[in-house]
């Protein structure tokens, strides 16, 4: 087995306490979800969507 075909097949992460499925992240050990951690998450990259202020 290569090294890439185990980590391709791992399952996919949960939160421990309400079970939503967790984003992976690099150096991201935690089995808790932001939301029941009480953590406001805020992405690098914008969401796409309409501009905030259109002209």
């Amino acid at each position: 087995m290569r090294t890439t075909e185990f980590y391709e097949n791992l399952p996919s992460k949960c939160c421990d306490t309400c079970g939503e499925l967790i984003e992976e992240m690099a150096d991201c050990y935690s089995s808790t979800c932001t939301k029941c951690k009480g953590h406001t998450f805020y992405p690098l990259s914008p969401i796409p969507g309409p501009p905030a202020h259109p002209e």
